[in-house]
């Protein structure tokens, strides 16, 4: 992901600031927001580049334990052995711009760091570090304190100034420059509410209000315009699949048209075909691929989407949410075949992934109405959430 800079300011001549994000898909809340920090505190003038290290190919990931642990010894290869580089874990937010970290005087280490076996943000000097911190090591299950007295036995090691990783009750609201949410029982977005209890952070407000700003913006890391690298090939795949359970879809959608006093309906599905009979709503059809290169010339009270968002990839899928909001002023339906035999494509993910991208975007658009229907193999899973403003007219 690039952040270039801003229309009208004269680019800067530094090099561009780049950040390596540890980061798996049941932090996309927490991901959003720490992309969103960046882009709220950054130099208006100068280049970020942002590298989401999640899901990455040949790296054995048992005994980890996130879903990200050993990517950041892997940076110095993934950067070209060049330059510097910036890791961080995904439960943090720069509360400064990290440009300010990334032109620190480095004075000959190999690596920046608050504490000697801290590693959850760092200053990388790539070149220095590719012959120590290897990716072919990294692939391999080998344990934390093999890297780490890497760093000791090299004399690699330089200290990070403490206000670049408060963790928790370090943070400090006049000097703090990244926010590091360290207990995960604490941590505000609860990423995991399945496997822990949850108890309120003192100081989670600081997050909450950034993600309140980053809905109030409509932030997104991906969009129409700045889609992943994968978004292309996937739509080329939406030839060939097929729309998923109308009848099913069908049933779901009128209740919500009646709920809401909905006349008219936009059936969207992967190759625009396809029927829907609902007694009062009025159906026209579109192509997603339509809707998602163009954005709504038409839509309607409410629109039902009936398969091809799980082809996408999953950073497209919050974006592609938002434009199906945006083509219904009332409600949005949505179906969505899973298959985790399918990796690279966001019908891998669980349905608890796909009722989060739900609730986020119903964030960002208010006023609305909203149902999810999943399947996988015979087993399906349905969930609803929003409020609608006014009923349609």
């Amino acid at each position: 992901m690039r952040f270039e800079p801003q229309p009208g300011v004269a680019p800067s001549p530094k090099p561009p600031v780049r950040i390596f994000l540890g980061t798996e898909p049941q932090q996309a809340r927490a991901e959003r927001v720490f992309l969103w920090s960046v882009e709220r505190h950054r130099d208006p003038a100068r280049v970020y580049e942002v590298y989401l290290m999640k899901d990455l190919e040949g790296f054995d990931r048992t005994d980890w334990t996130t879903g990200f642990t050993n990517y950041r010894y892997a940076i110095p290869a993934l950067a070209g052995e060049q330059g510097r580089a910036i890791y961080n874990d995904v439960d943090q937010i720069y509360l400064a711009d990290p440009a300010e970290m990334f032109d620190l005087d480095m004075k000959g280490a190999g690596i920046l760091c608050v504490q000697k076996d801290e590693t959850s943000v760092a200053l990388i000097d790539c070149a220095r570090m590719a012959k120590h911190w290897r990716i072919e090591d990294a692939r391999k299950t080998l344990k934390r304190k093999y890297f780490l007295d890497i760093i000791a036995r090299e004399n690699l090691w330089g200290e990070l100034p403490g206000v670049w990783n408060a963790r928790d009750s370090e943070f400090s609201a006049n000097a703090s420059k990244c926010f590091h949410f360290t207990t995960l029982r604490t941590q505000p977005w609860k990423p995991f509410p399945d496997q822990l209890f949850y108890a309120d952070h003192p100081d989670g407000e600081v997050w909450f209000a950034l993600e309140r700003s980053s809905n109030a913006a409509r932030f997104n890391g991906f969009t129409r315009e700045r889609p992943s690298e994968d978004f292309a090939q996937a739509l080329g795949a939406l030839a060939s699949t097929p729309a998923a359970g109308l009848e099913r879809i069908g049933r779901e959608a009128g209740k919500l048209a009646e709920a809401v006093g909905a006349k008219t309906a936009l059936l969207v599905s992967p190759r625009g075909e396809g029927q829907i009979s609902i007694r009062g709503l009025s159906v026209e059809t579109a192509r997603l691929e339509d809707l998602l290169r163009a954005g709504a010339n038409r839509g309607g009270d409410g629109v039902i989407c009936a398969g091809g968002l799980s082809e996408l990839p999953e950073e497209d899928v919050p974006w592609a949410l938002d434009a199906l909001f945006a083509a219904g002023r009332s409600f949005l339906c949505v179906a969505v075949a899973l298959d985790p035999a399918r990796p690279g494509r966001a019908g891998a993910l669980p349905a608890a992934w796909w009722r989060l991208q739900l609730e986020l975007a119903e964030g960002r658009n208010p006023g609305r109405l909203w149902s999810l229907t999943t399947t996988s193999g015979g087993r399906r899973e349905a969930a609803r959430g929003g409020q609608a403003t006014a009923r349609a007219a």
